[in-house]
């Protein structure tokens, strides 16, 4: 693999900001993986897809690794018609989403627009509109870095959770996404899925909209809502969704009875973490060269030029003011290096 020194990263991050990396590399095949540990030496690694999930706040001193393993396999039918396919991790995630629907394979169509790579969306358990990558995905494979060997990790293996993986953990901090196999369900069995809020307005009342039908309708929310990170830099949402025990969730609604707040299994309750921070007063809200963005509340935006530290202080007022007023601590959906 070709080593480039004291790496420009800005093309690498969805934001935009100025970093640097001590050293940088590209895995285009599968054989490139088994070169990575000698590559890396001592140094820390980070693997990167499209950097849509990442803030840099200084230089990274350690090897960059960007994943662009490409390609996508049609498999073997599943028991119930499903269809099977595996995609490399370093496939753009929007691409492919357009691809399986356009060729007439439903499941996915929720998901358009997403930022960033296949390897991505597994990592992070993308969700949007009601429906989250772990329902579409089969398994995972994956490369060991420690014991320098592929496998396939299941489903299950996986440990999907809200906006979190198997991949998100120390463990898995050791593994590269090589690629990822989907199940779609058999176009006889699939079923839109347009319960979520403003998605059924979008769709004009269809009560059967098709997979393309849905697909653009997301994306006309998707355009109303979020900046283009072509033209400004941001990584889509920035907080996670808070989820609260239900008594509380109870007794917020009872003070703030417009909060937005969607119940779950366990006696827990999902708040719109868009509303919190539009409640503090933060909808709009610049720093330096960061903002809340105007149109949602949950997307912080790089103006122009902003350092990723500019963009970490905001995020740090908006949190602190949602703790004060609610009680509640936002989470970061964004990794913050």
């Amino acid at each position: 693999m070709k080593v480039e020194q004291n790496a420009l990263l800005t093309p690498y991050n969805t934001f935009g900001v100025a970093a640097r990396a001590k050293r940088l590399v590209r895995i285009a095949k599968r054989s490139d993986l088994g070169e990575l540990e000698s590559v890396r030496g001592d140094d820390p690694l980070l693997v990167l897809g499209l950097g849509s999930n990442v803030l840099f706040t200084k230089d990274f001193e350690g090897l960059v690794a960007l994943n662009r393993i490409r390609g996508v396999k049609r498999l073997e039918a599943g028991e119930n018609g499903e269809y099977r396919f595996r995609a490399g991790a370093g496939e753009s995630w929007d691409a492919l989403v357009r691809k399986m629907t356009a060729e007439g394979h439903p499941g996915l169509e929720n998901l358009v627009m997403v930022p960033g790579s296949v390897g991505g969306a597994a990592v992070q358990n993308i969700g949007a509109y009601g429906v989250e990558a772990a329902e579409r995905i089969e398994s995972v494979e994956i490369f060991d870095r420690e014991k320098s060997e592929f496998r396939t990790l299941t489903n299950e293996e996986c440990d999907f959770g809200y906006r979190s993986s198997v991949f998100k953990t120390e463990r898995g901090s050791k593994w590269v996404i090589v690629s990822v196999t989907f199940a779609l369900p058999a176009v006889t069995q699939w079923k839109p899925v347009v319960g979520y809020k403003g998605l059924t307005a979008a769709l004009a009342g269809k009560t059967d909209p098709t997979a393309e039908e849905v697909l653009e309708a997301v994306e006309r929310l998707r355009r109303a809502k979020l900046p283009d990170p072509k033209e400004i830099g941001s990584a889509g949402s920035f907080f996670k969704n808070p989820v609260v025990p239900e008594l509380q969730a109870r007794a917020l609604l009872e003070d703030y009875p417009q909060l937005v707040a969607y119940p779950l299994g366990g006696r827990r309750t999902k708040l719109a973490a868009g509303w919190l921070i539009d409640a503090v007063g933060f909808k709009g809200r610049t720093k330096g060269r960061a903002a809340v963005w105007s149109r949602q509340a949950l997307v912080l935006v790089n103006q122009g030029g902003a350092a990723g530290s500019e963009v970490k202080a905001l995020a740090d007022d908006v949190i602190s003011a949602v703790e004060r007023k609610f009680g509640i601590s936002l989470t970061p959906e964004v990794a913050i290096l």
